[in-house]
């Protein structure tokens, strides 16, 4: 029904079964025309969201899905969310209707991120995001998420935080060991398990000592992951890995002698890094112990797993088979996050071209005598 009103605007009221359903003033009779028929469209087809809907704020949207995906997800993607929206989304936008967030809105929110907080962050915030307005679609809030095509920003300055990588070169990681060593005792070589497999320290501390194989070749299969609580610390049982996937990891010479050691004389359902009183190793805990925070040279042990995938991209491994060996879901992602560090066969006899060329130009030193000062200066014009 249009009705005009009192100040030449037009007044569309929608109803279904005699209920008002909605409610809406135009100033041209055409967009209310449209409007109604658009509305009647979407009540046939059984795809009609009522305006009043979407005036629940942010804040209550995001309080009932946090609620709603309690027990549905892992504890951390829980945790992940929660801390999103307490942290970023609820602050920024609590009091809002949910249906005034638009997608300008949230691509301007997320750029702002990206620079004051890092690209990470950004993303993080993104996924919860489009999760929080993905509920509100399924629930009849709204008709369509204003974060379903928001592209992540990239920020072309110096505070976009882009989260880099700093693997260690295999002769200062030995050094870092040993170093360790004097705090940790055997706990250091921990550091170099992690740096030589590239298992996440949740993949790690799931070890048993069945997982150390020596067919096909030594390696540890890897079959879970074991995170902490972002909240409590508290270890979280899982029986997968992250990607749900189990894997194999090659053992290298370097390598595999100490992760034997650990193995010897266990029985085979015993963790292959237990904590020094039993259980599961705390990464706190494990940080701590190595004093971390001096001895890593800067680096976050995150990139002990940026090493190993290093250290095999130097030594000729295909990206395929590094993206197998870090547990990846595609070779895109690994290829994204390491293909700097890659260089073809043609770049290696170019630079051995310069080297030679280099060094030719150098020639012979030439004795002190045989060069006098005078003409020395002569030359350069003092």
């Amino acid at each position: 029904m249009i009705l005009k009103g009192p100040k030449n605007n037009w007044r569309v009221r929608v109803k279904f079964r005699g209920v008002v359903v909605a409610d809406r003033t135009f100033d041209r009779k055409g967009d209310a025309i449209r409007w109604e028929a658009e509305q009647k469209r979407l009540l046939l087809t059984g795809e009609f969201v009522s305006p009043a809907a979407g005036l629940i704020t942010v804040a209550e949207l995001a309080q009932e899905y946090r609620d709603a995906r309690r027990g549905q997800v892992s504890v951390r993607a829980w945790e992940s969310d929660e801390s999103a929206l307490r942290v970023h989304i609820v602050p920024a936008w609590g009091r809002l209707p949910i249906s005034s967030v638009s997608s300008v809105h949230i691509e301007r929110f997320l750029t702002d991120l990206a620079v004051s907080r890092s690209v990470r962050t950004a993303a993080r915030v993104r996924t919860t995001l489009r999760g929080l307005f993905s509920y509100a679609v399924r629930t009849r809030r709204l008709q369509v998420s204003p974060a379903a095509m928001v592209p992540l920003p990239r920020p072309d300055s110096k505070n976009g935080k882009i989260v880099e990588v700093h693997p260690f070169p295999i002769e200062m990681l030995l050094d870092v060991v040993q170093t360790q060593r004097e705090f940790a005792g055997r706990y250091a070589e921990l550091t170099l398990v992690l740096a030589l497999t590239g298992v996440r320290f949740g993949e790690l501390r799931g070890l048993r000592v069945r997982d150390v194989v020596s067919v096909p070749y030594p390696g540890l299969l890897v079959k879970r992951s074991l995170p902490q609580s972002g909240l409590t610390g508290a270890v979280i049982e899982r029986a997968t890995t992250k990607s749900g996937r189990s894997r194999m990891v090659p053992l290298s010479e370097r390598v595999r002698p100490v992760v034997q050691s650990w193995a010897e004389g266990r029985e085979p359902d015993e963790l292959l890094f237990p904590a020094p009183e039993g259980g599961y190793i705390h990464a706190q805990n494990w940080r701590r112990s190595v004093r971390w925070s001096t001895t890593g040279l800067g680096r976050r042990p995150h990139d002990l797993r940026h090493t190993a995938a290093s250290l095999w991209i130097a030594a000729g491994v295909d990206i395929k088979t590094v993206s197998a060996w870090l547990g990846h879901s595609t070779a895109k992602l690994t290829l994204d996050t390491y293909g700097h560090l890659m260089g073809t066969d043609a770049d290696r006899a170019a630079l051995e071209r310069v080297n030679r060329a280099l060094g030719s130009l150098t020639g012979p030193s030439v004795p002190a005598d045989s060069a006098p000062e005078d003409d020395w200066e002569a030359e350069n014009g003092r």
